[in-house]
Order: C-alpha cells, then structure tokens, then sequence
C-alpha cells in the first residue's frame, strides 16, 4: 500500500486548504473576510472535492499557498504535474484590499 509523507508545509496548506473549502460552503462571506479571498478564490474553493485539495497539494511541495497567492486560482487549474514549477518561478505575493481595488 502507498502511504504519502507530507512535510509540514503541505500538512499546512492542507488543513488550511479544507478549513477555507468548509467555510466558503457554510458562510461565503465570512470565510473571504476571515481568509482573505476574493470572489474567484473563493468560487473555486468551494467548488473543488476534498481528492482535488489533496492532489494540488502534493504536487506544490513545500511552496506555501498562504497568505492567498496572486496566482492561487491560477495554481488551482493548472495540470498537476506544473503546479511546483510554476509556483516556484512565481513570487507567492498575496492579495491585499488596496491592490484587489
């Protein structure tokens, strides 16, 4: 059986991946405040199975997805095998109200 070790980084933006999914289904609003997500964000969020999350994941490696990056919904669609890379050649700047304006 395969058992996949995920470095802290990726437990991390796991569990912070399925908290905002499970937020964004319960109260939109609340979680792009708590979370700081914009509407794409967050549509995409709630959109993506729990399989999804733990994919992305693992191939990110140890690239951290938070603070929310300018590229997450980016990072969310990309084919698996080219999330590390791109992550790694994009700064993960994130998205703060005055620059969202």
């Amino acid at each position: 059986m395969n058992q996949v070790q995920l470095s802290d980084v990726q437990i991390a933006n796991l569990t912070l991946l399925l908290t905002i999914r499970d937020g964004i289904l319960h109260d939109r609003t609340a979680a792009c405040c708590r979370f700081s997500l914009d509407a794409m964000q967050a549509e995409r969020l709630g959109t993506m199975s729990v399989q999804q999350l733990m994919a992305i994941v693992a191939n990110l490696g140890d690239a951290t997805l938070f603070p929310p990056r300018r590229d997450l919904v980016s990072l969310l669609d990309t084919p698996l095998p080219l999330v590390r890379p791109l992550a790694a050649v994009h700064a993960p700047r994130h998205v703060t109200a005055s620059s969202a304006a």
